[in-house]
């Protein structure tokens, strides 16, 4: 099979990685998935720029389990959902036999994508993840990004229309059932959002307000 560049970065094509790739088709919306791919194109360039050393297909697996736990898989779980997503991840990863610390590397990438402040003292998994997320939400770190480069990834990976707020509302139906897991995170912002009360200065606002990409 032909290796599939995007904007330069290579898709990961292992046996583990295609697995991952069909079984997150099969369970995430088209727009999470795409969402998904976008942030381990995003990690990856970010990556590139800061010198950074990582493996691509954990890397990859990290992006694509990030909110598997908002999914109906997990509409019964008292849990934080990126706690699930990177219960799932870990599990995933012992089937095809990866080390304890490779587990360990892609759970806290996963659990810690949503806390600020923390991630980018972490080691590279982690904090490539969570600035990923940063750029496909809010393009916190476009500056990193080369000229063309958010063109290549969109004709790939494309944001839907209305893709924040059919974001905010896939993030908040994944969670309306464990609201007390919220407490304390942007996920919480995200449930007030969807009641209609949105704070000034939070996530919600945040997104809606950025003009990355339009």
């Amino acid at each position: 099979m032909t290796t599939r560049y995007v904007a330069g970065i290579s898709i990961p094509d292992s046996a583990m990685a295609r697995a991952a790739t069909e079984l997150m088709r099969a369970t995430q919306s088209g727009l999470m998935f795409d969402a998904a791919c976008r942030t381990f194109v995003f990690a990856s360039l970010i990556g590139q720029g800061r010198e950074l050393r990582y493996e691509p297909d954990l890397l990859y697996i990290s992006a694509l389990f990030l909110r598997i736990g908002v999914t109906t898989l997990y509409r019964h779980s008292q849990q934080r959902f990126e706690v699930d997503s990177a219960d799932a991840a870990a599990q995933f990863l012992r089937g095809y036999g990866r080390s304890r610390d490779d587990i360990a590397l892609v759970w806290d990438a996963i659990a810690l994508h949503t806390t600020p402040g923390i991630p980018s003292h972490k080691p590279a998994l982690t904090a490539l993840l969570a600035a990923a997320v940063d750029t496909d939400l809010l393009g916190t770190h476009c500056q990193a990004l080369c000229p063309g480069v958010l063109a290549c990834v969109l004709n790939a990976f494309p944001r839907e229309a209305g893709f924040k707020i059919k974001f905010l509302h896939t993030l908040a139906e994944g969670q309306l059932h464990r609201r007390q897991s919220t407490y304390g995170t942007i996920n919480a912002d995200v449930l007030e959002f969807h009641d209609h009360h949105l704070n000034a200065g939070g996530f919600c606002e945040r997104l809606l307000a950025s003009t990355w990409p339009y």
